[in-house]
């Protein structure tokens, strides 16, 4: 087997599994694929075709910085004080498309397409779907995920979304 097979093996099988923890609710195996420097980033739209380009300085959908927001984050969905979110959506996560864009000696930057089944007690079936790039860290572990930019299509939101529908 190539290296390059090897590598978008391996690249698929972390984002695969991260899928498939997120649609069964492991949150600590999901975290545990997060470096402890993580971003994740899901950018809202600044005109009907481009997204706004600085997390800092923009409102956005959503902005997680280091593992802790990963965790506070779990701990609002687990928790019975998130009445918002309560009772959870279930997902089904399919994720297609996965490139390799660019790879140096320690991080690995790729490109995939998802979309998420979402049944929602309240509001029934609810499909949503766009683009991940990530940045996988290459580590003593093998693969981490050090920061995800999540685009999601729509730009106008009707009810709630959390890390876990996306």
């Amino acid at each position: 087997m190539s290296a390059k097979i090897e590598i978008l093996k391996k690249v698929e099988d972390l984002i695969f599994l991260e899928a498939d923890l997120l649609d069964r609710k492991q949150w600590q195996n999901w975290l545990d694929l997060y470096t402890s420097d993580c971003v994740i980033w899901v950018p809202s739209w600044d005109s009907e075709e481009w997204l706004v380009k600085d997390p800092e300085l923009s409102v956005n959908m959503m902005y997680l910085v280091g593992k802790p927001a990963l965790e506070a984050r779990v701990h609002r969905i687990t928790s019975v004080d998130a009445y918002a979110s309560l009772p959870l959506s279930r997902t089904m996560h399919s994720v297609t498309n996965i490139r390799l864009v660019e790879e140096t000696s320690t991080i690995l930057k790729i490109a995939a397409k998802w979309t998420v089944l979402c049944l929602d007690p309240r509001r029934g079936k609810i499909w949503r779907g766009g683009w991940y790039d990530y940045s996988l860290e290459k580590c003593q572990k093998g693969l981490q995920i050090q920061a995800k930019k999540i685009t999601l299509m729509e730009d106008v939101i009707d009810g709630t979304i959390d890390i876990y529908q996306l």
